[in-house]
């Protein structure tokens, strides 16, 4: 996200959406990934599952800062649905 905060729109119901799915998603690997690693025990294989729940650590930081990003231009109201959704 290097866009500047002047260019940005709200996020519509789907794109939240799909974000919160998309940190679930991101929440399930990064549990599956520690649960293997505790199990370990070759070295190499705990290293590349330390890398992965890292790297998922990572994802959920980045999407959680934008839905944090947007958080303030989201409407305070309900919104009517509207046919193009």
């Amino acid at each position: 996200m290097h866009t500047s905060g002047m260019n940005m729109r709200p996020l519509s119901g789907k794109e939240l959406e799909y974000i919160v799915d998309s940190i679930s998603n991101e929440d399930l690997l990064l549990k599956q990934a520690a649960a293997t690693a505790a199990s370990q025990v070759h070295p190499e294989v705990n290293q590349l599952l330390t890398n992965f729940i890292q790297m998922h650590q990572q994802h959920i930081h980045t999407l959680t800062n934008a839905i944090a990003q947007h958080a303030q231009m989201a409407p305070t109201q309900p919104q009517q649905n509207q046919a193009s959704q």
